[in-house]
């Protein structure tokens, strides 16, 4: 898709002009149509997120670094590198909490409530949608929180169904056979 990698230029583009933030919002343009962007070389993404990234720490960008790192976090997840993308995602977490800026926080526990759930860890999954809910509802964003509490019962479901399918074969031996 040629729009995906014109905002790819652009996102080097605003890099190499210091524009760290109009460089991220661009990059996420990208990763919103990275599944069809077949012309884009990944090695080359992840290379433009980890210098920008090194940027942020040259030159003490706290705010740009978390978001950076949850770029990263996201990209590696689209990648399917799931363990990768975990990592960078609890990194970004960490400094928006020592920041505080609430709603970044509350955005990246639910990218990284999304990751864990393609993990298999529903259970840290529905810790991280909990408490970026609690975010949400202690700023006022309702929807939002209604939002991620719907996304909440819905794995709490999945969880139980998934328990009660495990009961029954252990029950009638299903394994077994």
């Amino acid at each position: 898709m040629v729009t995906t990698v014109e905002n790819f230029k652009k996102s080097k583009e605003f890099f190499k002009n210091g524009d760290v933030l109009n460089a991220l919002e661009s990059f996420d343009k990208v990763l919103e149509h990275f599944d069809q962007a077949k012309e884009l070389n990944k090695t080359e993404l992840l290379q433009f997120l980890n210098n920008l990234s090194q940027y942020c720490r040259d030159n003490n960008l706290k705010n740009e670094e978390a978001m950076v790192l949850r770029s990263l976090g996201r990209t590696h997840s689209k990648l399917r590198n799931h363990v990768e993308g975990l990592k960078f995602s609890y990194q970004a977490l960490k400094i928006q909490k020592k920041i505080g800026k609430k709603l970044d926080i509350a955005e990246s526990l639910v990218f990284l409530a999304e990751d864990l759930e393609i993990s298999g860890n529903y259970d840290e999954c529905i810790l991280m949608f909990t408490e970026a809910a609690e975010v949400f509802h202690e700023m006022g964003k309702l929807r939002k929180e209604k939002d991620v509490i719907k996304e909440i019962d819905r794995l709490k479901a999945f969880s139980k169904e998934i328990v009660e399918d495990e009961y029954i074969m252990n029950k009638f031996h299903v394994d077994n056979y």
